[in-house]
């Protein structure tokens, strides 16, 4: 994934958690992932293997594929 994909894949995940009113921490621990590397996953800092995408998505409660609209 290159550096731009990730940081617009990052802002979506947080576009989308802020969206339904959740902290980091309360999406963090509905995925079962350590907070930290969320907050760098929405950061752009991360590349989160195909698993903890599903993971959020099924966390954030949208179908997989909204997770890459206008990537």
């Amino acid at each position: 994934m290159s550096k731009e994909i990730r940081s617009r894949f990052g802002k979506k995940i947080r576009q989308l958690r802020v969206k339904k009113g959740m902290t980091q921490m309360q999406l963090a621990e509905r995925v079962g992932m350590a907070a930290a590397f969320l907050s760098r996953v929405e950061a752009g800092e991360k590349e989160p293997c195909l698993g903890t995408i599903e993971a959020l998505a099924q966390g954030l409660n949208v179908p997989l594929r909204r997770l890459f609209w206008d990537l």
